[in-house]
């Protein structure tokens, strides 16, 4: 049997590649180059080519549109759009509109300039942080006391700073979380049981804001620090659940909402990371996305998302004394997982494509979480449907796994026009979407679905009606290109579900 290939493409070789190299079964396995390939594993993005190569067997450790979540401005607007969406469904002050802001007040230059102004006018005595949109390792971050000091120039947001951490030893610290996207339709997210709390070096205080070693955790700046004999301290997440503990507090709340933050942000990008990946030409079961959350955790004990990192680090940063042998120890092993789940070392593993009947994908999905290790999947799970409203409508496929999962058929939820005016003419229907200023021309079948929507018509309806239509085709068809065909609609705008416990406007 002749060895597959395996590409690794960045600038440090042996040091972010190798427990990926180690994970693969040598017996299947070969170095291969940038053109020849069925397993790529790149630090940073490849050029866009090469995810039109991906495949069910020819995979990629990456997923076009990945900066929705990964450089900081896109990811303060992925989860504004959120909120919007969750306040426009179940009203402004509902639980579910407060459970989605997790991130600090967030302001991208130039546009949002004003705003911050304004902002930090009615709250005076606030900090702010200074921090480049898509940069990374720490660089260009800084405390501002005065906002009107903060770059009002494209490429940097400003943030809230939130100055009330918890600490670690009397240092402050951020929670490095591990996820993998492993695709995004149906949307498969998983999380891993391990990490770390990745300390600040010096003690922490507001006395001095210019300090990085105080107010910045990451590993990079830390590791400069020549007045530390460990100055990167990496603690694992079952000695910090240990510590949380011993203090009074309950770590498993804490993670339970660490679980539904993640699950939140990851259904938020979705949509704009499904849209990529079919401009790519990218099949998407041959993509998948490995990110590094970073979470802080205020005196309250209430969770942040910071950010969301691409390509997380793999190396070894601290020493004996800081936690090195556990963080070697977990990486590794994490990315023996991360290849077990993704299938690399078992082609003949069960598959199913999302409209396979229900035994099948069952199989596959039960395979999947067999090969897991320790990732945990998040989404979906027995309690999806507490998440639809977070899409702005969930695709058929979604539907068609969460089924499975829960052992029960589920209903589409119902939507409703929103944003949207109506015009008709001798072309037909067209629909001017308020909110972008785009124009839409529905096909005819289009424009009847959407006829039907308007009319108060819920999807299952729509969907009998049309497939009475002569030369509809199989039912099950029909119901693919009707409840795609609505949540193309809602991730545009022009539609948004109905709470249960609110009247449709």
């Amino acid at each position: 049997m002749a060895k597959r290939r395996y590409a690794l493409t960045h600038d440090r070789p042996g040091h972010e590649d190798r427990f990926f190299v180690e994970a693969l079964d040598p017996a299947r396995w070969a170095p291969g180059g940038d053109d020849d390939w069925h397993t790529r594993w790149q630090v940073g993005m490849p050029p866009a080519d090469r995810f039109a190569r991906a495949t069910r067997g020819c995979t990629i450790n990456h997923i076009p549109g990945n900066h929705c979540l990964t450089v900081k401005s896109s990811l303060a607007e992925t989860l504004a759009g959120l909120s919007a969406r969750l306040a426009a469904i179940h009203g402004e002050d509902s639980p579910e509109v407060r459970r989605s802001r997790f991130t600090p007040q967030t302001f991208c230059m130039p546009d949002d300039h004003g705003r911050l102004l304004a902002e930090a006018a009615a709250h005076p005595h606030r900090l702010w942080l200074q921090k480049p949109a898509n940069g990374a390792r720490g660089e260009g971050i800084r405390i501002l006391a005065d906002p009107t000091e903060a770059p009002a120039g494209e490429g940097w947001v400003i943030q809230h700073y939130l100055h009330a951490p918890h600490l670690i030893d009397g240092r402050k610290y951020v929670l490095r979380l591990y996820v993998l996207i492993r695709s995004v339709e149906p949307l498969r997210v998983y999380l891993y049981r391990e990490g770390f709390a990745k300390l600040a070096s010096h003690p922490y205080t507001l006395d001095d804001l210019t300090d990085p070693y105080i107010h910045q955790t990451n590993p990079d700046i830390n590791a400069t620090n020549t007045r530390m004999a460990e100055p990167v301290v990496f603690i694992e997440l079952a000695r910090y659940r240990d510590r949380l503990r011993a203090e009074g507090h309950d770590p498993d709340m804490l993670f339970r909402r660490l679980r539904e933050l993640i699950t939140l942000t990851v259904i938020a990008g979705r949509e704009r990371l499904r849209s990529a990946t079919l401009a790519s030409g990218a099949d998407p079961e041959g993509c998948y996305e490995f990110l590094g959350l970073d979470c802080l955790v205020d005196a309250g004990m209430n969770p942040w998302l910071l950010e969301c990192n691409l390509n997380p680090s793999l190396g070894v940063y601290s020493g004996a004394a800081g936690g090195g042998d556990a963080e070697g120890r977990i990486k590794r092993a994490m990315v023996h997982d991360l290849v077990s789940l993704v299938g690399l070392n078992d082609p003949d593993r069960p598959q199913a494509h999302p409209r396979a009947g229900a035994g099948a994908l069952a199989e596959a999905a039960a395979a999947e979480r067999e090969a897991a290790g320790h990732f945990e999947r998040l989404f979906p799970n027995t309690d999806a449907a507490r998440y639809w409203s977070a899409f702005p409508a969930p695709r058929p496929a979604d539907l068609r796994l969460a089924g499975v999962l829960m052992d029960e058929p589920l209903r589409p939820p119902e939507l409703v026009p929103w944003q949207v005016e109506e015009v008709f003419g001798d072309a037909g229907l067209r629909l001017f979407a308020t909110a972008t200023g785009q124009w839409l021309a529905p096909n005819p079948t289009a424009a009847l679905i959407w006829l039907h929507i308007a009319d108060g018509l819920d999807p299952q309806r729509i969907i009998t009606e049309l497939s009475a239509l002569p030369g509809a085709g199989p039912r099950e068809g029909v119901e693919w290109d009707v409840l795609n065909t609505l949540a193309d609609w809602a991730r545009d705008g022009l539609l948004r579900q109905v709470s249960a416990s609110r009247a449709p406007r």
